[in-house]
C-alpha cells in the first residue's frame, strides 16, 4: 500500500515513557547528541513528540494542576 503525506521519521508510542521509545528522544540540537534520523533535502517529513512531562500531565489536568505539578515527573533521562 502506498504511503501518503509526510514520512514519519521519529514515531512515538504514547503508551511508553520517553526512555522506552524506539528512538532516543532529546530536547535540543547539539553536535555531541547523535542524530536519530536522516531526511533528504526538500523531503516532507514528520516528527512526533511528547510533552515535557513525558505523559505525566494528561488532558484531565487543569491549568492549576499543571502549575502545581510534581516536578519529579519531568525526567532528565
Amino acid at each position: 500500500m502506498a504511503q501518503y503525506g509526510a514520512r514519519v521519521v521519529v514515531p512515538i508510542d504514547l503508551k511508553k515513557k520517553p526512555w522506552e521509545q524506539k528512538h532516543p528522544l532529546h530536547n535540543r540540537w547539539h553536535p555531541d547528541i547523535p542524530a536519530v534520523a536522516e531526511v533528504k533535502e526538500a523531503e516532507l517529513f514528520r516528527i512526533e513528540m511528547v510533552d515535557f512531562s513525558g505523559g505525566g500531565i494528561t488532558s484531565d489536568f487543569s491549568a492549576d494542576d499543571v502549575k502545581h505539578a510534581d516536578q519529579s515527573i519531568v525526567s532528565s533521562n
